[in-house]
């Protein structure tokens, strides 16, 4: 039997930690107040700018409320901030299931909560472990995404590693990264030049990039994303490596952590070697998706960088397929699961303006590259009932009627006395 480790686990914020985050929801809080502003006075595109599609606030989700209740700061919610990032995985940490329907923001972090989480790790948490095991064979150390015992983290350990349903959701994507000999590639540039430029478009809370940091402890990485996201991503990423310089907007930070809001996406203007989104393309509008391709096509890859996403399609429940979008933009794409065998989190694509650049991680994979066992062992486990993504039960969406501009207006006057609030503080 694996231990459980439940939030009572976790390393207990100090005083100082907490100030950190009160100066982070601060500053975020300010960058959704001044994002009206900062858009009007530089002609920015508002349909591409705007929360949209599945993060817009008229969404039949819990994205703006959580932003809503972690923004406010409460020591109780910082400590348990995993268990209010939900919405970027569609899983509930604390009970162990698919989260569509809960509402995790109302959720109270009573005395209660530690055997509500232990019993639901019991009885649904074993089928992840599983999983896990089967991702992990064999891959090397350097590849284990490793949750920090922190911020109401919680699961199984298994071998030191704190493993739930997001660990294995984002080891896959990483499984990936290996596999394909994306990351040997990286490796080869960072040798050339001692530092690799990477860009996360949507970070959700901060788990890949997490990663990324301890597997490319020199690499620059900048996360794109609505500031009302940025709050998780900021926090988590703040608090679990504090050794790490961070920075907020368009200032240049190398071997740092730089967060941007994604209405000054379209003054950054310079290139990466590597640009990831995962998941959230499918949940934006087709639009914001070509102007992020437009910004990929024309500047951040012209030096021959990749782009690398692993997205579902969403078609089935009104949603988006990015692929199909994505194929009209870039000339040259690699599949990256070209036997279609079932991956939980979406359909894995390497995309480049150069077919030389998709030869070279091709070519550097060579023993990296274990493709075929990795597969195997997905298509396996694939009878597991995994509940990750919104798009399977998501359908019920479709039941649903959006509850329109009245709903978002309630919302706006909600979050604007949050922001006086922290703005004063």
């Amino acid at each position: 039997m694996h231990a459980p480790i439940l939030p009572r686990h976790n390393r207990v914020l100090s005083e100082h930690e907490l100030s950190v985050a009160g100066a982070i929801c601060r500053e975020v809080a300010q960058s959704v107040a001044d994002r009206d502003r900062y858009i009007a006075a530089h002609g920015i595109d508002r349909a591409f700018a705007l929360p949209d599609a599945n993060w817009s606030y008229e969404a039949p989700n819990e994205f703006v409320q959580l932003f809503l209740r972690v923004a406010e700061c409460d020591a109780k919610t910082i400590s348990h901030l995993r268990i209010f990032s939900q919405v970027f995985t569609g899983f509930s940490l604390y009970k162990a299931c698919d989260a569509y329907g809960l509402e995790t923001w109302r959720l109270q972090v009573s005395a209660t909560l530690e055997a509500e989480i232990e019993a639901a790790l019991a009885a649904r948490n074993p089928q992840y472990v599983d999983y896990w095991k089967s991702l992990t064979t064999g891959l090397p150390g350097r590849y284990l995404l490793k949750p920090p015992s922190m911020l109401g983290e919680c699961g199984h350990e298994v071998d030191g590693v704190i493993v739930n349903h997001d660990t294995c959701a984002y080891q896959e994507r990483i499984n990936l990264i290996h596999d394909s000999g994306l990351g040997a590639w990286l490796d080869s540039k960072l040798m050339r030049s001692g530092d690799v430029r990477i860009c996360e478009i949507g970070a959700g809370y901060g788990a890949l990039a997490y990663w990324f940091r301890s597997a490319f402890p020199n690499c620059s990485y900048t996360i794109v994303d609505l500031p009302e996201s940025l709050l998780f991503s900021r926090l988590y990423l703040s608090l679990t490596r504090p050794d790490v310089a961070t920075s907020f907007g368009l200032a240049l930070a190398s071997r740092a952590t730089r967060f941007v809001p994604n209405y000054m996406a379209g003054q950054l203007d310079e290139p990466f070697d590597l640009v990831i989104n995962t998941l959230s393309m499918s949940e934006m509008s087709a639009y914001q998706v070509r102007q992020y391709a437009h910004l990929m096509t024309t500047r951040w890859l012209v030096d021959g960088g990749l782009f690398f996403e692993q997205n579902k399609n969403g078609s089935p429940v009104g949603l988006l397929c990015p692929a199909d979008v994505l194929a009209s933009a870039f000339p040259e794409r690699l599949n990256l699961n070209p036997s279609n065998a079932v991956l939980q989190q979406g359909i894995p694509n390497v995309w480049s303006l150069q077919p030389a650049s998709l030869e070279s991680i091709l070519t550097l994979a060579g023993s990296e590259r274990t493709s075929a066992r990795k597969l195997e062992s997905i298509r396996k486990n694939a009878s597991l009932k995994l509940a990750g993504g919104r798009v399977g039960k998501a359908a019920k969406v479709l039941g649903y009627k959006l509850l329109g501009q009245q709903r978002a207006e309630r919302i706006r006057s909600k979050l604007a006395p949050i922001i006086r609030r922290q703005l004063r503080a």
